[in-house]
């Protein structure tokens, strides 16, 4: 999906994501910076933390693809933000 959406605005390919994986983009720009493990806190999920983990970095990583989201490898986990606040980062770096 990488290469035949980038084309596409953020909006559009927001609109193509899955249900489970829009809720866990919703969660991530309310939420950031998260990780996996949060995301299933905050969605009440339960279960083992190796499986949790797994499941919602899945998600993570399909956002990360089509550059929605940025993601850093921190320990064991990833960490997760909006790629919006990376922009803004940035300018407020550039300008000062």
């Amino acid at each position: 999906m990488d290469k035949a959406f980038e084309w596409l605005t953020n909006e559009e390919k927001i609109k193509r994501l899955s249900a489970s994986t829009s809720t866990v983009f919703d969660i991530i720009l309310k939420h950031w910076p998260t990780n996996p493990l949060e995301v299933a806190k905050i969605l009440g999920e339960k279960g083992s933390e190796k499986s949790l983990s797994a499941k919602y970095l899945y998600h993570f990583k399909k956002l990360h693809k089509l550059k929605l989201i940025r993601m850093k490898k921190v320990g064991n986990t990833y960490i997760a933000w909006p790629v919006e606040i990376e922009k803004l980062r940035l300018m407020k770096e550039m300008l000062g």
